[in-house]
């Protein structure tokens, strides 16, 4: 009996552990984790613990996360906690984490609903309060600025900067932080540069139309496949 127990605490714990990355990362491998999900459920359901309605929205649950992915960004900002921050690729300057999330993770040129999200970390990895901030962006081959936000006063360190790519291509995205009360930083901001490259509206699937028709169909027929064999006795 108790071993059932544990087995079953192992089955819901890898249950969220693919929920959470799918949800956290954008850049994740979506249709693997989407058919652990669905297998482990399926796994869990046969051992009589789960009913297949339950099994049913909990497939629907994970649908809408993912139809919400490139708009989590903003998701996260409204309903996470004061301390919530972006997640990304970050780079650390002198103990400073800077994380850099672009939503969409591909802008695509000509967009006007893009995103370019940073947060300032201290060490323990919490917001730093009460800076100024600037953002550079500048074309990565040619040098050329394309646009700069000039210094602005943010009282918590989770900022966002819209702006639309022109031209398809590869650009570089430099933040530059005054932090108050730093002895190096106050007066002279600390940099970090990210690559970003603006992509082609003709050649890349939208992240909404690649849920919709791709990953949600797909999710169907792997439930529906698992249903049948375990009702065959084959699984």
């Amino acid at each position: 009996m108790r071993a059932d127990i544990n087995m079953d605490k192992e089955i819901k714990l890898r249950i969220i552990n693919s929920m959470t990355a799918i949800v956290h990362d954008e850049s994740a491998c979506i249709l693997p984790s989407i058919i652990k999900l669905i297998l482990l459920g399926e796994l869990l359901r046969i051992k009589g613990r789960v009913r297949l309605s339950d099994l049913i929205i909990l497939v629907l649950v994970l649908a809408i996360f993912l139809q919400i992915g490139e708009d989590k960004a903003l998701l996260f900002s409204l309903c996470a906690p004061a301390h919530a921050h972006f997640f990304g690729a970050t780079k650390t300057v002198n103990g400073y984490q800077i994380v850099f999330q672009p939503a969409p993770s591909v802008p695509l040129a000509g967009d006007n609903s893009t995103l370019l999200n940073f947060s300032v970390l201290d060490k323990d990895n919490q917001n730093v309060n009460n800076i100024f901030a600037s953002l550079i962006i500048r074309e990565k081959n040619s040098g050329n600025v394309v646009k700069v936000f000039p210094f602005k006063f943010y009282e918590f360190s989770d900022l966002t900067f819209p702006f639309s790519f022109k031209k398809i291509g590869d650009y570089v995205v430099t933040l530059q932080t005054r932090i108050n009360g730093d002895p190096i930083y106050g007066d002279n901001p600390l940099s970090a540069d990210f690559d970003l490259s603006a992509g082609n509206p003709n050649q890349i699937i939208p992240f909404d139309e690649l849920i919709t028709y791709y990953v949600i169909p797909a999710s169907v027929v792997i439930l529906a496949i698992a249903i049948y064999l375990r009702r065959k006795n084959k699984i």
